[in-house]
């Protein structure tokens, strides 16, 4: 799976409210990695499915069958108690430390975004686009049990993906092409069009 896109552009997929107005086919050909339940509800045929946290399997056990990705990416995964999931799944583990992860067995990051992006960087991209990466409370839909706080966007999870953007420059050109979006480490789609 490492390497699986080398060269390629990547286009990520959050959970950011800016989701709902993306027309996914302007995506393209091009690699996708969906976040958690955008590779069930917005493009269940993603290239991958990337699922930071074990329990969301048991908040989406009646729907993960929508989801038609090649790879199923998960950090540190945990086997549900009771029943199987309809898929292998790949498991990463979680550079707890690190800004960006080099090792093709860790991500790093503090939040699913940030854990993708790294994840794209091992897969090669040589030019990753983020699309619902608002930065903001609340997702594009309601189906999260456990509410991110709000101070976690500024207290962790941006300063995570500046620290990562930092590392990343001069390897892969990486563009936010989320409208309004918090994050300001990445140029704008619009100043800088494929």
């Amino acid at each position: 799976m490492i390497d699986a896109f080398r060269g390629k552009q990547i286009h990520i997929l959050g959970g950011g409210p800016s989701i709902n107005d993306l027309d996914i086919r302007t995506l393209g050909s091009d690699p996708v990695i969906a976040v958690n339940n955008a590779g069930l509800d917005v493009f269940p045929d993603a290239d991958v499915l990337f699922v930071m946290d074990r329990r969301w399997f048991d908040w989406n056990r009646e729907r993960l069958h929508l989801n038609r990705s090649k790879y199923r990416v998960i950090r540190q995964f945990q086997e549900p108690r009771g029943w199987t999931l309809p898929w292998p799944v790949i498991e990463l583990q979680h550079d707890k430390f690190g800004t960006l992860s080099e090792d093709p067995k860790k991500l790093a990051g503090e939040c699913g975004g940030a854990m993708a992006l790294n994840l794209a960087y091992l897969m090669g991209a040589s030019r990753i686009i983020l699309h619902g990466f608002d930065m903001r409370p609340g997702n594009y839909h309601d189906d999260h049990r456990v509410k991110t706080p709000v101070n976690k966007y500024e207290a962790d999870f941006i300063p995570s993906i500046e620290g990562m953007a930092v590392r990343l420059e001069g390897k892969v050109e990486v563009f936010n092409a989320t409208p309004n979006s918090a994050l300001r480490c990445f140029p704008s789609l619009e100043t800088h069009p494929q």
